[in-house]
């Protein structure tokens, strides 16, 4: 659940949620087969585009409509991606994060709605169950300001959004495969 619990189309940030999962990914989703929609690149990205797929909402327009900047790609150091647009939706320039709950929230000078001892136990509750979490926030950043210096992030007021967890259940082929390794 993102925005922190509430519904999406309850919480106050929605506009930026969306526009945040669609350009804060490499992933696309291929339309092709008119049966299955098929998540490309990377499935956690995938999964979220899907989701909002479900909310009907054309993650690809928000993603062509939103200039990009400046990008810092998902590295496993760092734990976490980071976008700049210029926004349409606000008119100004954004700066969006996803990744690892626990890197996202020590960055944010803010968070609303929640307290993060609330987040935390809603992450070890997911975590129980097997599920994969991501963390997302966002800052608005004024003109002639960079956030993103020397393949670091260096930004001061940054705002928590909320958490998500996807499910990550076990593929049909691989407990076979796996007996087939043991035998």
């Amino acid at each position: 659940s993102l925005c922190c619990g509430q519904k999406l189309s309850d919480c106050q940030d929605s506009s930026l949620i969306k526009e945040g999962i669609s350009v804060n990914s490499t992933a696309f989703l291929d339309h092709s087969d008119k049966e299955k929609i098929v998540a490309l690149g990377n499935p956690t990205e995938g999964a979220l585009l899907l989701w909002l797929y479900d909310q009907e909402v054309d993650y690809l327009q928000l993603r062509e409509d939103a200039e990009v900047i400046d990008q810092l790609p998902f590295s496993t150091e760092r734990k976490f991606m980071a976008t700049l647009v210029n926004s349409p939706l606000i008119g100004k320039r954004v700066l969006y994060i996803k990744g690892a709950p626990e890197i996202v929230m020590g960055m944010c000078s803010t968070i609303p709605a929640t307290t993060p001892d609330e987040i935390s136990q809603r992450l070890l509750q997911y975590q129980q169950q097997a599920m994969r979490t991501l963390g997302f926030a966002y800052s608005i950043i004024p003109d002639g300001v960079d956030p993103i210096v020397d393949n670091r992030l260096v930004c001061d007021d940054i705002v928590f959004i909320g958490i998500t967890a996807i499910s990550d259940p076990v593929r049909e082929d691989v407990p076979a495969a796996i007996n087939s390794c043991i035998d």
